[in-house]
Parts: structure tokens; sequence; C-alpha cells
């Protein structure tokens, strides 16, 4: 018997740290708390726009974003690249093609990077 008490205790324990780590974690993280630190996406050579990130620069490009512009990068860690980000509308040339959008011209561009030599026209 007191060797199945001592299993017990021990399944106690591990559910009890286990539900104080759920209690714990979330209080850590702000709210607020934005995936691109602003650091980051204020250092470019445009001010923040009037929605959001659009046309701020950033290491990596969020969701319900696209981007128009990359360019090389030292301040990115280790990603080599930093992207103007843009909110998707109609008519925007964009390097990428976000979720839920479609194109309706292409053109060539440098802009895109070599790994992305096009810009798409966003018709949404």
């Amino acid at each position: 018997m007191t060797e199945r008490n001592a299993v017990l205790r021990r399944i106690l324990a591990v559910l009890a740290l286990a539900a104080v780590s759920l209690i714990i974690a979330p209080a850590s993280i702000p709210a607020n708390a934005n995936p691109v630190s602003e650091k980051i996406a204020l250092n470019g050579n445009s001010a923040p726009g009037a929605f959001g990130l659009d046309g701020t620069w950033s290491c990596y490009v969020p969701s319900g974003y696209t981007w128009d512009q990359v360019e090389p990068t030292g301040t990115c860690g280790s990603l080599s690249y930093r992207y103007r980000l843009r909110t998707p509308v109609s008519g925007l040339w964009a390097c990428a093609i976000p979720f839920g959008w479609t194109y309706d011209s292409v053109r060539s561009t440098s802009v895109c990077g070599s790994t992305s030599p096009y810009q798409y026209r966003l018709l949404g």
C-alpha cells in the first residue's frame, strides 16, 4: 500500500506542476504582444503606416501582410533579409501573393530579391 501511495503522490505532483505552468505561462506574455518587435519594425526608411505595420520593415512577414521590397540586412540575426510590409489592397504590386488573394498582372523586378524576381498586382 505504501508503494501505491508513493505513486499516487508522484502523479498528483506532476499534475499540480502542469496546472501551475498552464496558469503562469500565459501570464508572462503581455496581451498586446506583437510578433514583430517595434525596434525591428521601425528600423527602416519609412515611418509606420496608418494601418498597423504597413510600410514598416521586418525580419519576417506576419500573417495578414505581404511585402513589396526586400533588402539585405545585418539586423535580423541569422536571417539575412528584411521585408517592407504592406497591407494587401487591390492594385498593390507585391512580391508575394497573400492567402485569399489573387493577381491580374505580373512584372519583372529587382526589388523582390533573386529568389522572387517578379511582382504581382493584387486583385481582391
